[in-house]
């Protein structure tokens, strides 16, 4: 059986808030805010550094071992739920309690855009069957299912590059002057699919093997 857990994007701890422009809550979720990219000039020349600074974003999972009952849950994937405005999420790393599980580092511009809404449907419900032409870049699987230990966590860092702020060439016009357009990450929420084994396909394989050793084969 898959399950699915959840937590709202108003739980959103920020590693290094005073590395970013702003941030705050609403019903909705958290809304963060970076730095517009900063003008120097070198060896005459107008340069913007290339990656603006940025932070590392926790989000904990209300998981623990006995949530899916006396059964040892499997995790197979994790979900982002979130929207950039000339930002982007870099790296996504996934803990089990102290350990980390696995990290999906370099994204690049993979995830970038409003995914606010984006969920593979056969996440949302286990006997729909999964769309054949849709990748959904919010999610992330794991290369093999993890057995989980003790409470998942999700951390994952997102900032600004002068490549995200290039509207109309502006990042690559040395004339211009701002105003850049605000960066902008929304959290609505974060969560992780779990495999859980069907209690009632444990118990048919005893009575299938306690028949095998009673009647035999």
């Amino acid at each position: 059986m898959q399950y699915s857990l959840f937590t709202h994007g108003t739980e959103l701890q920020i590693e290094t808030p005073n590395t970013l422009a702003g941030s705050r809550k609403y019903g909705w979720g958290t809304e963060i805010s970076f730095p517009t990219p900063v003008l120097q000039v070198i060896n005459g020349l107008p340069v913007y550094d290339e990656i603006g600074p940025g932070s590392w974003f926790h989000m904990a999972l209300p998981s623990t071992l006995t949530t899916f009952g006396r059964r040892n849950p499997y995790l197979k994937s994790v979900t982002l739920l979130y929207n950039t405005d000339h930002c982007r999420i870099t790296n996504v790393h996934v803990y089990d309690g102290f350990d980390i599980i696995q990290e999906f580092n370099n994204l690049g511009t993979y995830n970038r855009g409003n995914l606010l809404h984006s969920r593979d449907s056969a996440d949302v419900n286990p006997d729909f069957p999964p769309s054949p032409t849709r990748s959904f870049a919010n999610t992330l699987g794991l290369d093999r299912p993890h057995k989980m230990f003790s409470a998942i966590g999700i951390s994952f860092y997102a900032c600004a590059f002068i490549e995200d702020f290039d509207v109309q060439g502006h990042a690559h016009n040395p004339q211009f002057d701002g105003p850049f357009p605000p960066a902008i990450l929304t959290i609505s929420a974060a969560g992780a699919q779990f495999n859980v084994e069907d209690p009632f396909s444990v118990f048919t394989t005893v009575v299938k093997a306690i028949t095998r050793i009673v009647i035999g084969p």
